[in-house]
């Protein structure tokens, strides 16, 4: 007799699905900031940082619904045999190294910062810029 397999987990699906989206929108952020970004913030002067803030933070978003949704779904399928551990694991680890590596580049930004490092890139490669800027 034919014993039917266990139905896949949706949410093991869904937090895959997020970590993957959440990747593929910080990549598409990064190309937009380095590419037409640039050109939209000379040409506009500023104003076209809106839609460079809305991809800031998506990705962000979507890793942090991908490691709930990879969680809930390995309770589930702890408690029901599922199928889908190897989804909700892969959906964990691309929001986990997601939300590492942004809180990497806050830290060292926060840093550059506080240690006045930014500014003395920016008079190096700019010199003729007013010293109260920044």
């Amino acid at each position: 007799m034919l014993e039917s397999l266990p139905v896949p987990n949706k949410l093991a699906r869904t937090s895959l699905l997020l970590g993957l989206l959440g990747w593929f929108f910080y990549l598409l952020q990064a190309c937009f900031d380095l590419t037409l970004g640039l050109l939209l913030a000379a040409v506009t002067a500023g104003t076209s940082a809106v839609c460079s803030s809305i991809l800031d933070f998506l990705p962000f978003v979507l890793w942090l619904v991908g490691i709930i949704a990879g969680h809930v779904a390995l309770g589930q399928i702890r408690q029901s045999g599922a199928r889908g551990r190897t989804s909700a694991v892969w959906g964990l680890v691309l929001g986990y190294v997601g939300m590492g590596f942004t809180i990497f580049l806050i830290v060292i930004i926060i840093i550059l910062v506080a240690t006045g490092v930014g500014a003395g890139l920016f008079y190096k490669f700019i010199p003729t810029l007013p010293k109260h800027f920044f």
